[in-house]
């Protein structure tokens, strides 16, 4: 039986196989020698030390993460307040076609909802998130700009 919950601390091994499997999907032409595993792990751990930040919802089925969903939550003055940026979508290859995905996005949404987030947005939504995105009732509004920081931490 799938459940659906907030994820903890010790599901930092799957969360970051989950992002692999976004970030390179089997046959996908990403390198992993671009990957950032400390980046990406540090900022799980930020995450779940500070909620204000977001929020990441895993599905499990027998012990294993099979999914998930991780919100972000920015704040601006047109919203009067904090929105929800849905930032990282994923299910397992095993999960899909199960009703895993739908019921993370709907766990997402209450959770939106929950904080007083007054919209939830998605920004280039994969093509197979995209119909799953629309039986819930999100509308496609448009386009999608994105400007990469030359900033470097050092």
């Amino acid at each position: 039986m799938t459940v659906i919950r907030k994820a903890s601390i010790d599901d930092e091994d799957g969360v970051i196989e989950l992002v692999k499997q976004l970030l390179f999907p089997a046959g996908g032409a990403r390198s992993e020698s671009s990957y950032d595993r400390q980046g990406t792990t540090e900022t799980f751990r930020e995450i779940m030390k500070d909620t204000v930040k977001g929020t990441v919802l895993v599905a499990e089925d027998d012990g294993s993460l099979i999914g998930l969903i991780t919100l972000s939550y920015p704040t601006a003055i047109h919203h009067g307040g904090i929105y929800s940026c849905i930032e990282e979508f994923i299910t397992s290859p095993k999960a899909r076609g199960k009703g895993v995905g739908s019921q993370l996005l709907e766990a997402a949404i209450a959770e939106a909802n929950s904080k007083g987030c007054h919209e939830i947005q998605v920004n280039n939504p994969s093509e197979a998130g995209y119909p799953v995105y629309l039986r819930h009732e999100f509308k496609d509004i448009g386009k999608h700009l994105r400007l990469r920081s030359t900033r470097r931490d050092t």
